[in-house]
């Protein structure tokens, strides 16, 4: 099971991360939209992956299904899904 919880929470993250790239390019028109996401890309991807991917594992398999389903149909990202939630899964870090 946990493979396929790692595979999830993998796919979420890309998903996710799409959305809002996508988002943010949408925001700027020409190529300072592009410029935009590749300055995204080069000062957070690798953070926020390492964040949700600490924050996600407290989800069961099902649970994760379910925010992949509720990504992949609106096009939001996963501070937008998760908004609400007693715990602040960007700001979640991994532990030493």
């Amino acid at each position: 099971m946990s493979r396929i919880k790692d595979d999830l929470i993998c796919e979420i993250i890309r998903v996710s991360q799409t959305n809002l790239l996508g988002r943010k390019q949408s925001e700027v028109e020409g190529p300072d939209g592009e410029v935009g996401v590749v300055n995204w890309i080069k000062n957070n991807a690798a953070d926020y992956r390492k964040s949700f991917m600490v924050s996600l594992n407290a989800f069961s398999a099902r649970e994760l299904g379910d925010i992949l389903n509720k990504l992949t149909g609106t096009g939001k990202d996963l501070n937008q899904i998760l908004e609400g939630c007693t715990w602040t899964p960007i700001e979640a870090k991994p532990s030493p």
